[in-house]
C-alpha cells in the first residue's frame, strides 16, 4: 500500500500545532475562572429528607401513606368547619329539642291513656 502525501498546507499546520497550542496557554489560563476552594455548606432541607424517608422503598411508601391520612384527616376537618360555619343555625345539631320535648311527652301520654281504655 502507498502512503498517500499530505499537501504541503497541512503538513505546515501540523508543524505549527504545539508551538500554538503553547502559545495559547497563558491566555487560557486566564480566561479560566479561578478555582475557590470547596467550603461545606449544611446540608438543604430536602436533602436532609431523603435519608429519613426516602431511602428504601417501604420508608418511601410509608411516608406516603402516612402524608395521605394526615393531608385527609386535616382537609376533611377543615371542610366540615367551612361547611358548619356556613350553614349555621340549618343544621340538625343547631335544632332546639327543648322546644319539642313537651309535644313528645304529651303525644305518649295521650297514646297511654288511649291504650289503657
Amino acid at each position: 500500500l502507498k502512503k498517500r502525501s499530505s499537501p504541503p498546507e497541512t503538513m505546515a499546520f501540523r508543524a505549527l500545532n504545539p508551538i500554538m497550542r503553547q502559545a495559547a496557554r497563558p491566555a487560557m489560563a486566564s480566561a479560566r475562572p479561578a478555582i475557590r476552594p470547596t467550603v461545606a455548606r449544611p446540608m438543604s432541607g430536602l436533602k436532609a429528607l431523603y435519608p429519613m424517608f426516602m431511602d428504601s422503598n417501604m420508608k418511601y411508601l410509608t411516608f406516603v401513606f402516612a402524608g395521605a391520612i394526615a393531608v385527609e384527616f386535616v382537609y376533611g376537618n377543615v371542610a366540615n368547619m367551612m361547611w358548619e360555619n356556613a350553614n349555621a343555625g340549618k343544621l340538625v345539631k343547631d335544632v332546639d329539642w327543648s322546644k319539642w320535648a313537651e309535644d313528645d311527652e304529651e303525644e305518649e301520654e295521650e297514646e297511654e291513656e288511649e291504650d289503657d281504655e
